[in-house]
């Protein structure tokens, strides 16, 4: 999405989010004032009364405390603003609304000018631009600096440094300012006293600075609605009826397949989460990962062009050119020695023998980008690629972990199911696809769509006392095409022999190694048709910022050293926690690995930032008991699965927090069968134990700090300290969650 897309669709779900409040706020004062009146439309609705009178007081809140900043004009002095504010000006020192004297700030700029007449001679002229404006002589107090900004083509964010000089000392600090926002041009300042001198400077140009100017209401929807929340469940614990109620839900109400109320309410939050996603995923881009940036076309451009006309290498670049270079894949050396990126390679595109190729699965590409470039004739993005494929997983997860449920914890409560549910999404790593929205991020998503395709239709082919022969066929199919979208999602096949191997048979194995050569035939066939090599997927020819064919001849001691410390990363790598907004940032890994080979040191979280996590050590509890759980033997795959895949990535990578996706699902699957387990004192997931409430709200207290960990790592920015998502949501959240008048 643009930025002007971008900023619209901010305002439209605020304005509607916020008269959605300001309805619900309005039936809450009916339903106090108008008990016995037919206006009353909640009556008989206690839950819906209670909320609706949570929105009226979370109404209250946001017209005093949450607006502080529109107050604090009755604290301040008189308004001043310059009367002429122009990028030139005859005078630098000008009068101001109310009498006194402002001092405009200028910087001397030189451009080329070729003179006239056709000499060719080229001058260079000095130019005076406005970069900044200083009020002198108010001893006032000052609340607020209204700047009004002047966007030219494609400038987006404006950054504005303001100083002033109170009773105690100087302070400053800088803001940003973005366009189609206007509320952000208001700018709160809290000073120590009166001011004496106000500096503003900016970076571009400006049309008008105000002192003093009100800062008008910001009636934010989002933050009405959490509120709202917040006051209601304090409500429903106050009183005692909804308290009975509250506990019923809570404690007794059970799973059931067939309750419609509680089918719609699982499907409305799948919903919900594709939603999120698209959010996440259209909103997370920067300048240098644009789609106009070519090298992060590799995947939905120029391999689709390549595919599309018969070939493995992409058309782009002078490759050939470097068959004469001493040392092709030093980067630093190439640049040196005149082999300019963009022009004879690009970044993270695979050189071999004077050609330039794609080394990132195939699959994705052929199943979604050819078609979509065969129909439409146009180029499907990569967020939108990313998001589909998500949106995907998303469902495929909600069926796996329903079926899960009903096979394995059919007395389970309801709750419990649904929490868990937005527990696994949270803490999948999916964060880091749709938040780094480059083209390695499609893999990703793809790869962990066809993983729980395939574990969903291979444990629903064991449903009756035969295998369904169609559905392992097509676990099997997923499994293989995981294959061609990240090669180190083969171990996953481990899952297949365990879950069929009471039904073994010569026949049943035709029908499982069938779909994997069918898959293999044409990858080995392309991987030689590249790199003269049916197993060559060509990761050490890449062209990155690494070196994979150095780091290939680090000792295995060595190895094995880095492998240790990434894996322990990806386990125990703990969050940065702040009781302000974002309040869940991921910290960089790099310290980690000074004394080894750091091959990626970007930001990661570790699964032991999701508590639930914890209920791993009843796994191995149950490894020394007599009596284990149904789950035990698929938890115990699931959990080879995922250490496997820690260590390929640390040994062949290092630590890389997208790479989560890889395997943290199949850790907190096992994590939650053991919660219930423990909920109920034993292995049959039936009623609670003595003392099962309690452990219950411990449960349920750790789902939630899970989900409020896995939803700030989705609002907070990415994997990578490069690739931030939108600023301008990032402020609407910032603005909405923040301290008022502290963002």
């Amino acid at each position: 999405m643009t930025h002007t897309a971008i900023a619209v669709s901010t305002v439209i779900f605020n304005m509607f989010s916020a008269l959605a409040m300001a309805f619900l706020a309005i039936l809450g004062i009916l339903a106090l004032l108008g008990r016995g009146s037919s206006l009353n439309i909640v009556r008989g609705r206690e839950f819906v009364r209670a909320f609706c009178l949570a929105a009226l007081a979370a109404f209250a809140l946001e017209a005093t405390v949450f607006n502080i900043p529109h107050y604090l004009k009755y604290f301040a002095g008189g308004e001043v603003q310059t009367l002429s504010l122009t990028r030139e000006a005859d005078s630098v020192v000008v009068p101001t609304s109310d009498g006194t004297f402002a001092e405009f700030l200028y910087k001397e700029t030189e451009t080329a000018v070729v003179s006239p007449g056709g000499s060719g001679e080229v001058r260079k002229d000095s130019v005076r631009v406005l970069e900044g404006v200083v009020f002198k002589g108010l001893n006032r107090v000052v609340t607020s600096v209204f700047v009004q900004p002047v966007f030219a083509g494609a400038e987006e964010e404006m950054t504005v440094y303001i100083e002033y000089i109170d009773g105690e000392s100087t302070r400053g600090y800088t803001k940003t300012l973005f366009k189609d926002y206007p509320y952000e041009n208001y700018i709160p300042v809290q000073p120590c006293g009166d001011v004496s001198e106000l500096k503003v400077n900016w970076a571009g140009a400006v049309s008008k600075v105000v002192i003093n100017k009100r800062i008008p209401f910001l009636f934010s929807g989002l933050r009405l609605f959490i509120v709202s929340c917040l006051i209601f469940a304090v409500i429903s614990l106050l009183v005692g009826r909804l308290r009975c109620k509250a506990a019923y839900f809570l404690f007794e109400y059970k799973f059931d397949p067939a309750n419609r109320a509680q089918n719609r309410i699982y499907a409305f939050a799948v919903v919900l989460l594709i939603l999120f996603s698209g959010v996440c995923a259209f909103t997370s881009s920067s300048k240098v990962f644009r789609e106009e940036y070519l090298p992060n076309q590799q995947y939905n451009r120029f391999l689709v062009d390549a595919i599309i006309g018969g070939r493995t290498y992409l058309d782009h670049g002078r490759p050939e050119m470097m068959l004469i270079a001493e040392r092709p894949y030093d980067l630093a050396w190439l640049e040196k020695n005149g082999y300019h990126r963009e022009v004879y390679w690009m970044s993270d595109w695979a050189y071999y023998n004077g050609k330039l190729y794609c080394y990132f699965g195939v699959v994705p590409a052929i199943l979604l980008y050819v078609p979509y470039k065969l129909i439409t004739g146009e180029y499907l993005s990569n967020n939108a690629g990313i998001f589909l494929f998500a949106a995907a997983a998303i469902v495929l997860l909600a069926m796996l972990w329903r079926f899960l449920v009903k096979k394995y914890m059919p007395n389970t409560l309801f709750v419990f199911y649904l929490l868990a549910f937005l527990t696994l999404f949270f803490a999948s790593g999916l964060f880091s696809a749709l938040r780094f929205t480059r083209f390695y991020s499609i893999l990703s998503a793809s790869g962990f769509m066809f993983v729980l395709a395939g574990i969903f239709l291979l444990l629903k082919s064991v449903e009756r006392d035969k295998p369904d022969i169609l559905r392992v066929v097509f676990a099997c199919l997923c499994f293989a095409l995981a294959v061609g979208c990240r090669p180190t999602l083969a171990f996953v096949s481990v899952i297949v022999p365990v879950v069929l191997w009471k039904y073994r048979s010569l026949r049943l194995a035709v029908f499982i190694l069938a779909p994997y050569v069918m898959v293999a035939i044409p990858l080995c066939m392309y991987n030689y048709a590249r790199f003269g090599s049916i197993f060559d997927f060509g990761i050490n020819y890449n062209m990155t910022s690494i070196s994979p064919a150095g780091y290939a001849l680090l000792n295995p001691l060595g190895k094995f050293v880095n492998a240790i410390l990434a894996s322990a990363s990806y386990l125990f790598a703990v969050n940065f926690y702040s009781p302000f907004f974002p309040f869940v940032e991921c910290v960089p890994q790099h310290a980690k690995f000074i004394s080894t080979v750091a091959k990626f040191y970007d930001k990661g979280s570790g699964v032991i930032n999701f508590p639930v996590i914890l209920f791993l050590f009843f796994y191995f509890k149950s490894m020394f008991s007599r009596v284990k759980p149904d789950t035990f033997y698929l938890s115990t795959a699931l959990l080879a699965i995922a250490a496997t895949l820690i260590f390929l990535n640390s040994w062949l990578i290092g630590h890389s927090g997208r790479y989560t996706i890889d395997f943290a699902v199949f850790m907190f699957i096992p994590a939650i069968f053991y919660a219930r387990y423990w909920c109920s004192g034993n292995y049959s997931c039936g009623g609670l134990a003595q003392g099962g409430r309690l452990r219950l709200k411990i449960v349920y207290m750790l789902f939630c700090i899970s989900i409020f960990v896995g939803l700030f790592l989705f609002v907070n920015s990415t994997t990578n300290d490069t690739v931030p998502g939108s600023l301008l949501v990032y402020r609407y959240l910032q603005t909405s969650l923040g301290i008022p008048g502290f963002f």
